[in-house]
């Protein structure tokens, strides 16, 4: 599925927290999304291309805004994810499982209850904890 392809984002090949599962769907207003349910994110357009681009700018708001205020470790706890080790040196950061997210966020509950829905997995490297 070349369409859904990110290739922006963080690369830090040294210290790289890795969501696989996006979500994209349709609303009734033929609105497009790609959501990424691991972040609590949200790009939305007129078609894919434009979703994908907003999901874009959300993750590079999100992952700039986090780092400057040395937030990142707190908010991806936050979201359920597991950080092994120190907060300054993370040993392991493990995102919580889709079962466990749809389980305990009903926004995600409600998009597969209410939208046909199609799910992928692309990588979207994040820099850890800096």
């Amino acid at each position: 599925m070349a369409q859904y392809i990110f290739e922006k984002g963080y690369k830090n090949e040294t210290n790289l927290v890795k969501v696989k599962l996006l979500i994209h769907f349709e609303d009734e207003n033929n609105i497009q999304f790609i959501y990424s349910p691991h972040l609590d994110l949200t790009g939305y357009g007129d078609s894919i291309s434009n979703a994908k681009s907003s999901f874009e700018i959300a993750l590079e708001d999100f992952v700039d805004y986090t780092l400057k205020k040395k937030t990142i470790g707190k908010v991806l706890s936050g979201l359920g994810w597991e950080i092994k080790g120190s907060s300054k040196k993370p040993k392991k950061v493990l995102a919580p499982s889709i079962a466990s997210i749809i389980k305990d966020n009903e926004y995600v509950s409600e998009i597969f209850d209410s939208y046909s829905t199609n799910t992928f997995y692309q990588e979207v490297g994040l820099p850890a904890l800096a």
